[in-house]
């Protein structure tokens, strides 16, 4: 494919790719995406799967159920509003699908995240911290962390939508032929979650690069410097990630005496969300030392 050609494409997808996020409740039918594609039907689910690596009703159905998710952790929306508003015909229908997804039905998923919340009162580093509240949720390493040269997109707004920018991010890579077996999947996020307005909110999705004289100027280049990192590997879906981090800063930190470097934390994906039930997702957030 000539460079003219994929690039071509590489923004005619990137437009599919905006469309879908931002009316994840609307009409995402093929024909509606192939309009926004400015390609024939019969041809843009083909050209769709090869770059994206995963057909167009699989895509939708995926972001549907992480909004999903979303909403039942956040929100206390009932989850025929939920269903609704997420274009499902049906509570039944939403249900078989999230439990198919998430392996745990809707109302089982919502019970048992907001009773595991550990952030249901507010944490003051003053006082020492309860116990029950300090226990050790999850393994924490130090490791010394190796130079790591990345190319990526910035993204702004709420984090859980960032996947928009991974999947953009990842369109343009492709079409370049700048992925292969050894590429890594990084995301660092500058700002605090419950300090910043959603919609204020700085990140940016980036992969990583051996020779920055390939990129072209449509890329952003950052370098995660070497040195020593704490890390815990987190298994489940990309909406609970809030939860490691709330215990890492919350407790773990200030019970260990850590002094964190001034640089963002940042997340490895160490499996693809395409590929993987979201229940098996793990992803490996890094923290600096100074």
């Amino acid at each position: 494919m000539k460079k003219t050609t994929g690039d071509n494409y590489r923004l005619r997808l990137t437009s599919v790719i905006d469309y879908i996020h931002n009316n994840i409740n609307g009409d995402l039918g093929v024909n509606t995406l192939a309009d926004v594609a400015c390609m024939s039907p019969y041809h843009f689910h083909r050209i769709y799967r090869e770059l994206m690596q995963e057909t167009v009703n699989a895509t939708v159905r995926r972001l549907r159920l992480q909004k999903a998710a979303i909403h039942l952790i956040r929100t206390d929306q009932s989850i025929h509003n939920i269903a609704q508003g997420l274009s499902y015909g049906s509570v039944e229908a939403f249900t078989r699908a999230f439990t198919k997804q998430f392996n745990t039905s809707p109302g089982a998923y919502r019970s048992a995240r907001q009773s595991n919340c550990i952030h249901d009162e507010p944490f003051v580093a003053m006082l020492p911290p309860e116990k029950k509240r300090n226990k050790a949720m999850f393994k924490v390493e130090t490791i010394q962390q190796d130079k790591i040269y990345l190319a990526g997109y910035s993204h702004k707004g709420d984090y859980m939508g960032i996947s928009s920018t991974f999947d953009k991010l990842f369109i343009a890579a492709a079409s370049q032929n700048l992925l292969n077996d050894n590429t890594r999947s990084f995301g660092l996020y500058y700002d605090d979650l419950k300090s910043v307005a959603l919609d204020e909110l700085r990140s940016m999705a980036c992969f990583t690069i051996n020779d920055p004289e390939l990129l072209d100027n449509t890329f952003e280049q950052i370098t995660i410097p070497a040195g020593k990192c704490i890390s815990i590997l987190f298994k489940g879906p990309y909406p609970e990630l809030e939860k490691p981090y709330d215990w890492l800063f919350g407790h773990w930190i200030p019970s260990n005496n850590y002094e964190i470097a001034d640089f963002p934390p940042f997340e490895e994906y160490l499996n693809d969300p395409k590929e993987t039930p979201p229940n098996e997702l793990l992803t490996r957030i890094y923290c600096l030392l100074a």
